[in-house]
């Protein structure tokens, strides 16, 4: 004997709604990468939101004065600043204001670590000074 049970929800047609969000989804209070002991790690930072162009800015300007008592230093020279940040299909495409190939491998880091905290959106391509660093991930 073959019972059938229901929960009283009846089927309805398709219920027409809005648009689904698109585009990459900002951390409210990303980590910031710094460099301790000659090794990129991850901070908090009470900042509020970041843009990509401030990652950049932040980075080359270094740790505030109690994250240098912590012993947290930057790679990223004062130069690299200003950036643009522009999204592509593949992740996001940055320019520094110095040439990528000057960049210490801990400066790199910094950078795509930082951005890809921010905006979690596959891989970053740093360019700058007729040089560029292709489809870096945060390693």
């Amino acid at each position: 004997m073959a019972f059938l049970a229901s929960c009283g929800i009846r089927p309805t047609g398709v219920i027409p709604g809005l648009q689904a969000p698109s585009g990459p989804v900002e951390n409210p209070s990303p980590s910031i990468f710094w460099v301790a002991d000659g090794q990129v790690v991850p901070t908090s930072r009470v900042q509020g939101s970041l843009t990509g162009r401030d990652v950049v800015a932040l980075l080359a300007q270094g740790p505030s004065n109690a994250e240098l008592q912590r012993g947290l230093t930057t790679e990223v020279p004062f130069d690299a600043a200003p950036a643009t940040v522009d999204r592509v299909a593949s992740g996001l495409d940055v320019t520094v204001s110095t040439d990528v190939s000057l960049l210490s491998p801990n400066a790199v880091r910094q950078i795509v670590c930082t951005l890809l905290a921010v905006q979690a959106v596959g891989t970053v391509n740093l360019r700058g000074g007729g040089h560029s660093l292709e489809a870096r991930k945060c390693a």
